[in-house]
């Protein structure tokens, strides 16, 4: 599916005085999927068809990003997005979930595995922030409040395309699934609302949790795109050996945008670590990606 067939499908909820988007398809256990920073709910676009087979799959755009609540005047961090997904959760009935983080998103699922853990039935990151390793040098750059005025919204857009194609795939992604990626920041808003979001990286939020990823309790699963050149394999190898029981599954041939670079590989490894016993065929209109 396009983007904007994605976007059609979301829904609206209210959390106090901001709101979210989000997608809430199939049926089952709850399946909670985190996207990172630049991207969106669509990240997992062609994973829902197939994974909302099995389950109930929730996609939520985090606060500030997507279709979400983009206004001024809040917190972005992961700690607090952390913070608006609990709740969020509660809004919709949701006791737990499996969830898997990628990016921040990571980092935000290692905030809910254990600030939240009543929350969380199992946890998987992929090519997750943590420690302190974090993305793309260049949305460290995009956190200077003064890029808002010296990049026009199309500019932004062109170095954002450079870096995500140049750095985020193994191989030519689908079309237009990075013209996707983008499309909630190519106005002056989103662009706005992307360089706040990018104000709120901050390594701390990493770092602080390192002395509790020991005394996780959680079933773990860490999956990784071995190519990934922007969060490196050694970060998702360091994960694996600090939290408990967590086993590391390399996916080869991919890089940070793994779950498009190689959709069956990961869907397979999700399969597994969701215990799905009967498997569905996984065919052309049910698996979307540039292997399938």
């Amino acid at each position: 599916m396009n983007w904007r067939d994605y976007q059609a499908r979301q829904r609206v909820v209210e959390l106090g005085q901001r709101f979210i988007g989000y997608v809430d398809e199939g049926r089952g256990e709850p399946l909670v999927l985190l996207h990172g920073i630049p991207t969106w709910g669509f990240l997992w676009s062609g994973l829902l068809p197939a994974l909302s087979l099995t389950h109930r799959v929730l996609i939520p755009d985090l606060l500030g990003y997507g279709y979400s609540d983009r206004r001024e005047g809040f917190d972005r961090s992961i700690a607090r997005q952390a913070e608006a997904l609990d709740a969020w959760m509660d809004r919709l009935g949701v006791r737990d979930a499996a969830v898997v983080g990628h990016d921040i998103g990571g980092g935000i699922a290692q905030h809910l595995a254990i600030r939240f853990p009543r929350r969380v039935s199992r946890l998987c990151l992929m090519n997750s922030v943590c420690f302190d390793a974090w993305p793309l040098e260049l949305m460290v750059q995009l956190g200077h409040p003064g890029v808002v005025r010296r990049f026009s919204s199309r500019a932004l857009q062109r170095l954002l395309k450079l870096a995500l194609k140049g750095k985020g795939f193994a191989m030519a992604p689908p079309d237009g699934v990075v013209d996707g990626l983008l499309a909630p920041y190519a106005t002056e808003v989103g662009k706005t609302s992307l360089v706040r979001d990018a104000v709120s990286l901050n390594t701390n939020q990493t770092q602080e949790l390192v002395p509790r990823l020991p005394h996780m309790a959680v079933p773990t699963r860490v999956i990784w795109g071995a190519d990934d050149t922007i969060l490196p394999v050694k970060w998702g190898e360091r994960l694996a050996w600090e939290i408990p029981g967590a086993r590391l599954v390399r996916v080869e041939h991919a890089r940070h945008f793994l779950m498009w670079d190689q959709p069956h590989a990961v869907m397979t490894a999700l399969y597994e670590f969701l215990g799905v016993e009967e498997r569905p065929q996984l065919e052309g209109r049910e698996l979307q990606g540039s292997s399938s």
